[in-house]
């Protein structure tokens, strides 16, 4: 999605966004841009896939985040935790 679209949408009370510090360029009326340091924030990335895809380049994604497709995927599978 381009910046100006998730700005109009932010300003029109439909949503939040995390966004670019240069991104405050826009100057768009109502908008408010607040700052967040190192170590202020974190976040949990989570990889998702369907149990019967047997696509390759899932296992590709998994092996580059550090994880290892399961073999038999069991019914709930936890989220993946990725090293900041």
């Amino acid at each position: 999605m381009e910046w100006q679209a998730v700005c109009a949408l932010v300003q029109t009370s439909l949503g939040v966004s995390l966004a670019p510090a240069d991104i405050r360029r826009l100057r768009r009326r109502g908008l408010a841009f607040r700052g967040i340091g190192p170590g202020a924030a974190r976040t949990m990335v989570a990889v998702a896939w369907r149990r019967d895809d047997a696509n390759p380049l899932i296992a590709r994604l998994l092996a580059a985040v550090g994880q290892e497709a399961p073999t038999a995927v069991p019914r709930a599978t936890p989220p993946v935790r990725l090293r900041p």
